[in-house]
């Protein structure tokens, strides 16, 4: 391959023209891109004993990416799992490259062929019960305009399930405040689903936009803080944070527990499983891409009958026990996104 092809203007092109301008994709997916691509950049120039900025496209190949994947593990000590995420976002970019430059296609193909490892643990469950639910929600003071506000968010999260920046993102106008009540939330991959709201929920709703014209606030954030802004995923997770302790006073089990956004749409779905709504209507309450994903709450409810079978198990000795199975410029630039 005797002709030289920069790097440096695929990779911006392939932000501002693929992911943003074409795709579409959501922020946090633009920053991961974005991190994953950084680190590697700067573990390919330091081998090419060059400046990110004048690094070519056959400066990266299947063993420099081997080599950089290994040193996620052994160095940064990133999971299997966090490792195949960096993989992603590079071969995301090395596929973008061979569509626009045929001649390169065989180079990009043969990192393309380096594999996702096997093995990565999946990031462990923890939901909430229904009382520990009502505990939370008790120590909200709703007489006071931020403390109703911040008992409809609670209410809004534990009813739709809904990821932290979908909570974030919805706007006054997805919702449907008359029967049948339901609100549109946008999605991983940009992509919409309708998720039916409880009677609770749209009265505390209705009360928490007023009377005012909702239709002339259409894009309007739903839940804004006190200077009247966005909630960003932070705001919303200290928010969840400072009723959790309050409810630990009035709840032992809540001491020291961990809960975060997705504790509360984890809590949706096993709720809703143990309420008897069948796995798929789940999978779309929740908007999964995959099945594979909402029957990992079908494991663990399956796992906690069989374990409180055991617990009421009458043994005797005619019964035999049951068993169980369970560059400076380019690196700025990426900075900036």
């Amino acid at each position: 391959m005797s002709t030289s092809h920069s790097l440096a203007p695929h990779v911006r092109s392939f932000f501002e023209d693929h992911l943003i301008s074409r795709k579409n994709v959501a922020y946090n997916t633009i920053r991961s891109y974005r991190d994953s691509l950084k680190l590697f950049l700067n573990f390919a120039a330091r081998h090419a004993k060059k400046s990110v900025a004048r690094l070519q496209v056959q400066d990266v190949d299947d063993n420099l990416l081997v080599d950089f994947l290994t040193d996620l593990e052994r160095q940064r000590g990133n999971t299997i799992q966090t490792r195949n995420h960096r993989l992603v976002a590079i071969r995301c970019l090395m596929e973008y490259i061979a569509q626009r430059e045929p001649q390169l296609l065989d180079h990009c193909h043969r990192i393309l062929t380096v594999p996702r490892k096997r093995g990565a643990q999946l990031p462990e469950i923890s939901y909430l019960e229904r009382e520990q639910v009502a505990a939370i929600l008790g120590t909200v003071n709703k007489s006071s305009r931020l403390g109703f506000r911040d008992y409809a968010m609670l209410l809004f999260m534990y009813n739709t399930g809904a990821r932290v920046q979908e909570v974030a993102d919805a706007r006054i106008g997805w919702l449907s405040l008359m029967k049948p009540y339901k609100v549109e939330i946008l999605g991983k991959g940009r992509k919409w689903r309708t998720c039916p709201l409880w009677e609770n929920t749209a009265y505390h709703l209705r009360r928490l936009l007023g009377a005012e014209d909702s239709y002339a606030r259409h894009e309007a954030p739903l839940f804004v803080n006190r200077f009247g802004r966005s909630f960003n995923r932070s705001g919303i997770a200290k928010m969840i944070h400072r009723y959790v302790t309050k409810a630990a006073d009035r709840m032992p089990s809540l001491a020291g527990k961990q809960v975060t956004p997705h504790t509360l749409r984890h809590t949706t779905a096993m709720h809703l499983l143990q309420s008897g709504v069948e796995v798929n209507v789940i999978r779309s309450w929740l908007g999964h891409v995959s099945i594979a994903t909402t029957n990992r709450y079908v494991e663990i409810d399956l796992a906690m009958k069989a374990k409180a079978l055991e617990a009421c198990e009458v043994r005797s000795e005619q019964s035999a026990s049951a068993s169980w199975r369970t560059g400076t410029d380019l690196l700025a630039w990426l900075e900036s996104l």
